[in-house]
């Protein structure tokens, strides 16, 4: 669908006179380069008096409705606060009404925002590729002075989430009310059902989930003294995750090994705070939330030494002991956890390699674990590490280079990636037997979010920014490039000013790709002391191109040098096709070249430069996709359509086995001996076989399920009881 249909569709009826004119704009390009004398600069001047017109326009609408919404919500606020229980329900359905508009608009001037700044950005663009006037520069720094699109929504959605909280109209639709005596009986409960959800938001749907969310659930933010509903909070949360040179725990978390562990360091806010939080994530398959979660908080100034074991927790587990607030036994698990983190760290030399930065919303009643969500947004992801001989963090435990907030254009923007999708987690924690709350259920279901079940923030970083250093790569990075190649340059509106989601688009993916070019470079170099230099940027990531000034000049080189030729690659598959299928056809494969370059005789293409470089193209090693298996039903029922494959050769040769036996004599009993044996054997075999691949695939083993022995062994068993019966047949005199 062209851009100016789809706005057309995303017009919200009341604010239609207030959009971005783009067909309007469109019109005017058009016509103007349809005139015989071309695009003219009164053509020019009159499309930048509209464009600077709807700027104005749109940038003024923004600020009054902001400014309106938020007078709406405080009267609302106001109403609440002299709320009576002597109200009839129609009051209280008006004010649930009033809200309730409240939070459509607010929603609906999100997506305004967005739509019109894509807008704004599209006929930019086709301006700027059909006329020979530059505009963007100019129009971008008038676009920056008034960034209707930087509104920050919120202090709204907290407002509006106390609101709906204090009402309590739908806050508890899922259950009672909460009470001490509740939250004491549901700590107690055994059969809890545990689960947990990942999803991935697109930025046009942020505000769509976060309003449809706080009608259900208050937002709640976290600080490093516990939570605080107050909504001038720094919603900002940071994490520096630790690892070794190996990469063991990106391997392990990413291969989901039973014990695989994540460390990392935490804050809320600015750096600036001096509570960090080290905490430990332990992935179990017996847990339904898939991990266990400890941490535990220490100064900023300490956290160096007690990455380096010079600093221990003894002076603050001898503190609990003194206040006596918490048991013998809490005391001595405390004590173990921070000795067992800090064991781990020392042994396996983790060390700062990776940097998560984003704002986080959650919902959830104080108290109440029932029903949990957290909405993570402006996800970016920063190299903490000290590799490929550049001093980021250096001995600190944190690179000292990063300023708060992070800025769209950073110093450091060749360390960093972001990710354009919200992160949304769901964790429930309901009796057994208690349905899903029909709205979670219609949200997790919904087209406002697709689902992210082995999403983690510290593998997608490590393999998009350390790509070079690191084996094996999640399964969601081609579904990340697919759905980036579908929407290109502004994905539904997204904010160019945002780095694309491909990681062949990304300046830390194309630091990558030099690195490892480097690297095979100086390889050719010290073998075959060729010069090198990359001669491909960004996109073409596929391959790496070595300039060799010998190459071609070696007389004992094997005339094999795939994408070396210069001959024209259609040139080169015509040959191809031409050549017959065959053992002289194959023989060409092995055929060493003799004397000279084989080009130097073609007709077609001259004699060869030798003093030329040519150019050798090395693919690079394929790196292994770790991806989620999946059993289908299918692959059962093909389970026991082979069992039933093995019956039927058992049945067969036991019939065959038994005949024998039977009918014919010593020499055929003999034969018919060996194949009923073979027959049992088989039968044993195929029900081993059946039940063993049957526990395979329940416990999700990823293989290998092939069995190669077993049927050798079979073709064996029956080629000796066939030869022994010939043999014996041939050597036996007929009676006279």
């Amino acid at each position: 669908m062209k851009f100016g249909d789809n706005l057309e569709d995303s017009i919200y009826p009341q604010w239609k006179d207030n959009y971005v004119q783009y067909n309007a704009l469109k019109k005017q390009l058009e016509v103007g380069l349809a005139n015989s004398a071309g695009w003219t600069e009164r053509d020019e001047g009159i499309f930048g008096q509209t464009l600077d017109s709807d700027l104005t326009k749109i940038f003024n609408f923004v600020n009054a409705k902001f400014e309106e919404l938020q007078e709406r919500t405080t009267k609302a606020e106001l109403r609440v606060a002299t709320f009576q229980e002597a109200y009839n329900q129609k009051a209280i359905e008006s004010l649930t009404t009033t809200i309730s508009e409240i939070t459509n608009e607010v929603n609906q001037l999100s997506k305004y925002c967005r739509t019109n700044y894509a807008g704004f950005l599209k006929i930019v663009k086709k301006h700027d590729k059909n006329v020979p006037y530059k505009l963007r520069p100019v129009f971008m720094v008038q676009l920056k002075a008034r960034a209707f699109y930087k509104v920050n929504f919120d202090s709204l959605v907290v407002r509006l989430s106390k609101l709906y909280h204090s009402l309590g109209a739908e806050s508890l639709t899922f259950g009672t009310p909460i009470t001490p005596s509740t939250l004491t009986t549901m700590a107690n409960q055994v059969g809890v059902d545990r689960k947990s959800f990942k999803f991935w938001v697109h930025p046009d749907n942020v505000m769509e989930v976060k309003t449809t969310v706080l009608k259900h659930l208050p937002v709640i933010l976290y600080t490093p003294r516990g939570p605080n509903t107050s909504e001038s909070l720094d919603p900002s949360l940071s994490s520096v995750y630790l690892d070794n040179s190996a990469f063991d725990l990106y391997n392990s978390k990413l291969e989901r090994k039973e014990g695989a562990q994540a460390i990392r360091l935490r804050w809320y806010g600015n750096p600036s705070n001096n509570e960090i939080f080290v905490e430990r994530k332990i992935h179990h398959e017996v847990n339904k939330f898939g991990e266990y979660h400890d941490r535990f908080s220490i100064k900023e100034k300490y956290v160096d030494a007690f990455l380096k074991g010079d600093y221990t927790m003894d002076r603050q587990v001898a503190k609990l002991r003194e206040q006596g607030v918490k048991s013998a036994t809490e005391i001595e698990q405390f004590e173990e956890m921070v000795k067992d983190v800090q064991k781990c760290i020392t042994d396996m030399k983790l060390k700062p390699v990776l940097r998560t930065v984003y704002n986080r919303t959650a919902f959830q009643i104080p108290g109440d674990k029932r029903v949990r969500l957290s909405m993570d947004t402006d996800l970016c992801m920063i190299r903490e590490d000290n590799l490929d001989n550049v001093t980021r963090s250096g001995s600190h435990w944190r690179r000292m280079d990063i300023d708060y907030p992070l800025e769209s254009k950073t110093s450091y923007e060749h360390d960093m990636t972001r990710f354009n999708y919200a992160i949304l987690e769901v964790k429930l924690e309901l009796p057994a037997g208690k349905a899903t709350p029909a709205w979670v259920d219609e949200l997790m279901n919904s087209h406002l979010v697709e689902s992210a079940e082995t999403f983690s923030k510290y593998v997608h970083g490590v393999a998009v920014l350390l790509e070079s250093h690191v084996a094996l790569l999640p399964f969601w990075l081609a579904q990340l490039e697919k759905e980036t190649a579908r929407t290109h340059d502004a994905m539904r509106g997204q904010l160019a000013d945002t780095p694309s989601i491909s990681r062949a688009e990304s300046t830390a993916e194309i630091h990558s790709i030099n690195s490892r070019r480097s690297s095979v470079a100086s390889r050719s170099e010290s073998d075959n002391g060729a010069s090198t230099r990359s001669l491909s940027k960004g996109k073409q990531r596929s391959m790496d191109v070595v300039v060799d000034s010998q190459y071609g000049n070696r007389n004992d080189v094997p005339d094999t040098n795939y994408g070396s030729s210069s001959r024209p690659a259609s040139s080169r598959a015509s040959s191809i096709g031409r050549k017959s299928f065959g053992f002289k056809g194959l023989g060409g494969v092995f055929k060493r070249s003799k004397g000279k370059d084989s080009r130097e005789n073609s007709s077609l293409l001259g004699p060869s430069d030798h003093d030329v470089p040519q150019i050798r193209i090395i693919p690079p090693k394929p790196k292994k996709v770790v991806g989620v298996l999946k059993v289908e039903a299918k692959v059962f029922f093909a389970n026991e359509r082979t069992f039933l494959k093995w019956m039927n050769f058992a049945v067969l040769l036991g019939t065959l086995g038994v005949g024998l036996f039977n009918a014919g004599d010593n020499i055929g009993r003999f034969a018919g001996i060996l194949l009923a044996i073979t027959a049992l054997v088989t039968l044993v075999y195929a029900i081993w076989l059946y039940e063993r691949r049957l526990t395979m695939l329940r416990n999700k083993d990823p293989g290998p399920y092939d069995e190669p022995v077993m049927p050798t062994l079979m073709c064996a068993c029956m080629l000796t009881a066939i030869g022994i019966n010939f043999y014996l047949k041939s050597n036996v005199k007929p009676k006279p």
